[in-house]
């Protein structure tokens, strides 16, 4: 499987998913439940809450918009996911500002620097890391600079690249970063993961209409109280991912991953370009996790697609604008260096055959 989530799961993963069930109140789940949590506070470097969700990534993101932000922030928009951003914070009320670059270009220091100064009124800045419908990667550490010099809260959707590339919370000043258990951690979909600062959970206390199930204090005083979650937590995907944290750990740390991802991508690009095709976004901000490749011209990208399915290759269709113009090929979750040679070869004789 080469798709962009969810994606293959590992089979170490896959073992620990496959157990018994406990309670979520038991001593069994109480003590997964904080070694998980402490595992991605040193992954994240982290000293900030970190909240087990029994939701998607896009929970964790209305979250941070109802509990955090009482008229209007900033949304960075790269793509659909930029846009998801948008829409959640206008369905919830806020007026959203946008920083939308043309399709294909990241967001850069300077344009959030020119865009804070127009409004200055914002009380966050919303970023997508990595902007899954694009392939693009933003330079996060910059722009999270950028925003804390105006004094803005920074909201950050890592969903397709925590566990992939670096994210230092603590050190970029990142308020709320989130993610979801499908994509690089490997584990099968139904969790979010994401760090909450203090700052945050200062405003969440005086926040009003914010909701319950998503309420940053609620979900603080049951980890403080050592209850782990106010509601039923997904055991399963918490087992998966508490896996695949510690195994990172034995193989050598977060860096020995992040260069796995890193070799896989660099395989992928060489390997299609050397087909013949291009890849979509500004050179330089390729993401680290999922290639989204420019269809020959007068050749849709759902065609590609279906053929490497024909072939027993499930890849990614394009998505939103780029849905007609490329299809994408994920790195994430469970590949052996074998299946993209595999791949390559295949997509290949897609090509050939058009």
């Amino acid at each position: 499987m080469f798709t962009v989530g969810p994606v293959a799961c590992y089979p170490e993963v896959l073992e620990e998913i496959g157990r018994q069930m406990y309670s979520h109140r038991s001593r069994e789940y109480l003590d997964l439940h904080y070694e998980t949590v402490d595992l991605l506070k040193r992954f994240l470097e982290t000293e900030s809450q970190i909240f087990l969700f029994s939701s998607t990534g896009t929970g964790f993101m209305e979250a941070s918009i109802r509990n955090c932000v009482r008229r209007s922030l900033l949304c960075c928009i790269n793509g659909s996911f930029g846009k998801r951003f948008a829409d959640v914070a206008v369905a919830n009320g806020r007026v959203v500002e946008r920083l939308e670059p043309p399709l294909g270009e990241p967001v850069l220091p300077d344009m959030l620097e020119d865009a804070l100064a127009r409004h200055p009124e914002v009380e966050a800045v919303a970023l997508t890391h990595n902007e899954t419908s694009a392939g693009l990667i933003n330079p996060l550490r910059e722009l999270a600079s950028a925003a804390k010099a105006h004094g803005k809260l920074v909201f950050v959707d890592a969903v397709s690249s925590m566990g992939g590339t670096e994210i230092k919370v603590d050190e970029w000043g990142i308020d709320v970063c989130f993610s979801s258990s499908q994509k690089c951690f490997g584990v099968p979909p139904g969790l979010a993961v994401g760090s909450v600062s203090e700052e945050a959970l200062k405003l969440s206390e005086a926040a009003v209409d914010k909701g319950w199930y998503f309420d940053f204090k609620l979900w603080e005083r049951y980890q403080k109280r050592g209850r782990g979650t106010p509601v039923t937590s997904v055991i399963p995907q918490i087992a998966g991912l508490n896996r695949i944290l510690r195994l990172i750990e034995e193989r050598g740390g977060k860096e020995w991953y992040f260069n796995l991802y890193r070799r896989r991508n660099l395989k992928i690009r060489r390997g299609v370009e050397r087909l013949g095709l291009s890849i979509f976004p500004r050179k330089g901000y390729e993401s680290p996790t999922v290639s989204c490749v420019n269809a020959p011209e007068g050749v849709e990208g759902a065609l590609i697609y279906e053929r490497m399915r024909g072939k027993g290759f499930e890849l990614a269709m394009g998505y939103g604008d780029l849905k007609e113009t490329t299809f994408r090929i994920g790195n994430m979750g469970h590949i052996e260096e074998r299946d993209i040679d595999l791949m390559l070869e295949a997509l290949g004789e897609v090509l050939a055959a058009l």
